[in-house]
Order: structure tokens, then sequence, then C-alpha cells
């Protein structure tokens, strides 16, 4: 698999900058803002270079702190899949309250993936990575 190499403070930044924007679209009630924060997700499938949190605190906190911490490797398969499944559930949380379907039922999912978000940044358990794993293994790529 190709590796990458990411700094886990930025990455940490840009979990928790979406775990943020999705609470306070809870606490306001705009789906429109879980959209956005699925969307800026789901650029981060593409290219870490579009994960704009993480761009910033990379390029803008970092060099403010003037922090030397090392990257890390990791597959860029997994951060791929991690950030597009997360934008993946937000987007039917979204699409749930659009719709007006189960919309009580869609704010509280939207909570428990947010809740998921916030896991993996302060504790480093991520469901996500935990599903890539599982993935892999079975389908043996």
């Amino acid at each position: 698999m190709q590796q990458c190499q990411i700094h886990d403070d930025s990455l940490k930044f840009s979990r928790a900058f979406y775990g943020i924007m999705v609470l306070v679209a809870v606490l306001i009630r705009s789906e429109w803002l879980v959209l956005a924060a699925s969307i800026l997700m789901a650029l981060g499938i593409f290219s870490l270079k579009l994960n704009l949190p993480y761009q910033f605190h990379l390029l803008v906190i970092k060099k403010m702190k003037k922090e030397k911490s090392l990257p890390v490797e990791k597959e860029s398969a997994e951060l791929n899949f991690v950030s597009g499944m997360t934008a993946v559930l937000l987007l039917i949380g979204f699409l749930l309250i659009y719709f007006d379907k189960f919309v009580s039922f869609a704010w509280i999912y939207i909570l428990v993936v947010d809740l998921l978000i916030f896991l993996a940044c302060f504790v480093g358990f991520c469901v996500a990575t935990l599903m890539y794993v599982f993935f892999k293994k079975v389908f043996k790529f």
C-alpha cells in the first residue's frame, strides 16, 4: 500500500475542527452546516492538500508555534477511507433532515457521528480505521 507522511497533531486539529463544526450545527439545528462539513471532509478523500483544516494547522499554526514534530507514516488509503466514511455518514444525516424523514432521529444520529469524530480526535480510537482494517483483512487487499 502507498504510504504517506502526516503530522499527527495537524490531523487531530482537523478532526477537532470538523467535530466542533458538526457540534455547532447540531446546537443551532443547521443542516447546511452539516452539509458543509460533509463536503469539506469529502475533499480529504482525494488528497491531504484538500483537507483545509489540516493544511491550515500545518502551514499557519505550526509556523506560529514553531513546533518541530516529525511526521508519521500512514497508509493513504486508510486516511481516504476514514475521510470518506465520515463524510458519507454525515451526508446521510443531512439527507434525512433535508427530505424531512426522521428529523429527530437524524439529529441524534449526527450527534453520535460527531461523538465518534471527537473520540478519534481526543482518544485516538477511530471506528472507521477499525472498519478499514477489518475490510482489508476480509478482502485481502
